[in-house]
């Protein structure tokens, strides 16, 4: 092949890619309907709490420090931490996990400053080593939702 010849191939080679290209536009492929996804949840049942599997994660929240069918009086916040963490440990095992499993648990405190020592003396007994990741958020005793309850808890747990 001589010189031309190479020149005349090299400039005719993006044409005929251009045509193809052109082919494609005319006739684009149908994209399939996608399916809707929906995350599998199953209620736990017989958990004294709220607690929802999906896959291999435990979701359990809304667990209250006091509930005064439970306990005549609210008690400060290490006796509320106890109560509600005996709770969301109840929950874990009637899912078939344990709080040896919780990856990250979530708190709501009333008035953080008066009762969050109180509160780490409790915590501490359920989780002496390699603590979960905590957040918490305050709250005033107004907003608890019923006058003596000092904390809420939640967590996210892992299951087999």
């Amino acid at each position: 092949m001589n010189r031309k010849e190479i020149l005349t191939a090299l400039t005719l080679l993006p044409l005929a890619g251009a045509a193809v290209s052109a082919a494609a536009f005319q006739n684009p492929p149908v994209p399939a309907e996608p399916e809707e996804w929906l995350p599998k949840k199953q209620l736990i049942q017989g958990a004294s709490s709220s607690c929802l599997r999906s896959g291999h994660l435990l979701f359990v929240g809304g667990i209250g420090g006091w509930y005064a069918n439970r306990r005549p009086e609210p008690g400060d916040a290490k006796v509320q931490i106890t109560g509600a963490l005996t709770s969301m440990k109840e929950a874990l095992e009637a899912a078939g996990s344990g709080m040896h499993n919780v990856l990250q648990i979530f708190m709501t405190v009333c008035e953080p400053n008066k009762n969050l020592a109180k509160l780490n003396e409790g915590y501490h007994e359920f989780f002496p080593e390699n603590p979960p990741v905590r957040s918490f958020s305050s709250s005033k005793a107004s907003q608890m939702g019923r006058d003596g309850i000092l904390l809420q808890v939640g967590c996210i747990a892992y299951v087999d």
